[in-house]
């Protein structure tokens, strides 16, 4: 494949997605009834909702596949049932507050081991890497540095309220023209379907990573995880 740029989703792409949002989840939700008083609703009700069961955030949940604002309605139904008067943007904000004030609570793992070795592989062709994810900056940031990776991408998009959020492919065209790269010169690897709904917006081709074989299905190839790209882009040249 003639690939010029590829595109990364960050959780549970190149982040351990379980070790570090379900902590920052948990940090979170207490954080929040802790400021409106009301720490005996069970935090597994709003677990529930953001499509966490047993430990593992479902690839179809609102925490995995969500926004901020799809993580703070979804906080906020909880709220409203319990009899809680707040409005459903101001939980937003108290979401985004929370969950960027608990950041520290989640392990930042790799999703793989060597993954700085594997996008240097990727960089030394002449590969443009990025980074597209309904994260914040601030969390986003400081994930890729404790990854030891951040130095290596040409370009980060984030949920900034500026640029639309996957599945919208506009950061897509916007990059594409900056970098004069078309489309069919770049890839999407991502481990959701929001992930592949970017890609097929977007015109590019969908590369899904882990364990989700509906997922998979949609993708235009399957890998268990970015260690394996190669096989999807070729090997390096000797």
């Amino acid at each position: 494949m003639d690939i010029r740029a590829i595109i990364f989703d960050k959780d549970g792409t190149l982040l351990d997605f379980d070790a570090f949002w379900i902590a920052v989840s948990v940090c979170a939700i207490k954080d929040m009834l802790k400021q409106l008083g009301r720490e005996d609703i069970p935090v597994d009700e709003f677990l529930d909702v953001l499509g966490v069961n047993n430990g593992r955030a479902g690839a179809d949940g609102v925490l995995c596949k969500g926004t901020y604002e799809q993580m703070g309605l979804a906080i906020y139904d909880v709220l409203k049932l319990h009899g809680i008067d707040i409005l459903p943007a101001e939980t937003v904000r108290m979401t985004i507050d929370a969950y960027t004030r608990n950041a520290d609570a989640g392990e930042v793992k790799p999703i793989c081991e060597n993954i700085r070795e594997i996008l240097e592989r990727i960089k030394a062709r002449g590969i443009k890497l990025l980074v597209v994810t309904t994260d914040n900056y601030e969390i986003t940031h400081k994930c890729l540095v404790k990854l030891g990776i951040e130095d290596l991408f040409d370009k980060i998009y984030t949920d900034d309220g500026k640029t639309p959020a996957k599945p919208n492919p506009q950061c897509v065209s916007e990059f594409s023209q900056s970098f004069g790269i078309s489309a069919e010169k770049i890839i999407m690897v991502g481990d959701t379907m929001t992930d592949i709904r970017f890609a097929h917006n977007a015109g590019i081709f969908a590369v899904c990573v882990g364990s989700s074989a509906e997922t998979g299905k949609c993708a235009d190839a399957f890998i268990p995880d970015i260690s394996q790209i190669f096989e999807v882009i070729g090997e390096d040249k000797q």
